[in-house]
């Protein structure tokens, strides 16, 4: 049986999404996400399933003899058993690039609020120091 830990491996990277884009989608930190796909922590059924759902396959193939085969020239993802693997629609594959999308804008903002808080304390500090007020 094929390591299902490579599979993980392999649709990331198929799909040019980091540990921590995928940690993200999965609701947990790209640390745990990094010992699911070393094999350091165990692959649970429900994560098993929430993998499958994310790239939008079957579960069984975490647990199939067969590796993914990726063409590069269009980003789809092929399997020999179709059963298992079935073809990715161009619209699940939009959604899949505005997802990554958003998530990197959400990121930048939340990198912006907490420059807005550092700068707003800054500013409180200024104004008690220089007994500024208005």
């Amino acid at each position: 049986m094929v390591n299902a830990q490579k599979i993980m491996r392999i649709l990331r990277e198929s799909k040019d999404f980091s540990q921590e884009y995928v940690a993200n989608v999965l609701d947990i930190n790209q640390k745990t996400y990094s010992n699911l796909e070393s094999g350091k922590t165990k692959l649970t059924l429900e994560r098993i399933k929430q993998l499958a759902e994310f790239y939008h396959i079957k579960p069984e193939y975490f647990l199939s003899n067969q590796l993914p085969i990726i063409n590069y020239n269009n980003s789809k993802i092929n399997s020999q058993d179709s059963e298992l693997f079935p073809n990715l629609l161009d619209t699940q594959k939009a959604k899949l690039f505005y997802e990554k999308i958003i998530f990197e804008k959400e990121k930048i903002i939340k990198e912006k609020d907490k420059q807005i808080i550092i700068l707003m304390d800054v500013i409180e500090i200024l104004k008690s120091e220089f007994k500024f007020h208005g």
